[in-house]
């Protein structure tokens, strides 16, 4: 009798991790992955946080939630430090409110909401599978971040080669973008 193992894992989950911080997609972002992001606005004087998609040096996708003048959520992508056309909505959220971020990866683009109200939907500028780390950081206090509609068919939790250095100081101002080492794969993406 041959015993089959399959995986029982249908979710990946990051709890209280800090902000500002960077944690490893540890497999592609396909059509019906989701990224659900549970947190609390912190700050009492117009501060903005981001949560954002990284690909080596690259933002793939930039979520920014900005309080001070506009009171808007700014998307865009950012490739090798140049910034493509912002795309604003109204941001929803007031001072302390409880949020909860969805990103739902379709073919073509990302269906984003906000506390289950739909937000916006997002284009996909530079292919998904690129995706390799979710950024947070600004005036935020996170709770929870989860990975649903993968395989999880590797150890989320085991250390993972970026095909660089790493997301190291991320958010902070020391922080480095990291650049591809030349013959890894994702630079096939850019």
């Amino acid at each position: 009798n041959a015993v089959r193992q399959t995986s029982l894992t249908t979710m990946h989950v990051i709890n209280t991790p800090d902000v500002p911080s960077a944690h490893a997609i540890r497999e592609q972002l396909r059509a019906g992955s989701e990224i659900h992001v549970r947190g609390h606005v912190t700050h009492h004087h117009h501060k903005d946080f981001s949560v954002e998609l990284l690909s080596g040096p690259n933002i793939v996708l930039h979520v920014n939630f900005r309080f001070e003048h506009d009171h808007i959520v700014a998307m865009n992508t950012s490739v090798n430090g140049a910034w493509g056309p912002e795309i604003r909505h109204h941001n929803p959220l007031k001072h302390h409110d409880q949020f909860h971020l969805k990103i739902h990866v379709h073919q073509g683009y990302y269906h984003i909401s906000v506390n289950g109200e739909h937000l916006a939907d997002f284009p996909h500028r530079i292919p998904v599978e690129a995706v390799q780390a979710i950024g947070l950081k600004g005036a935020v206090h996170v709770d929870e971040i989860s990975f649903t509609g993968f395989d999880f068919g590797v150890d989320w939790n085991s250390s993972h080669d970026f095909g660089h250095a790493g997301y190291n100081s991320y958010g902070t101002e020391t922080y480095i973008a990291p650049v591809f080492q030349e013959s890894h794969s994702y630079n096939a993406y850019f």
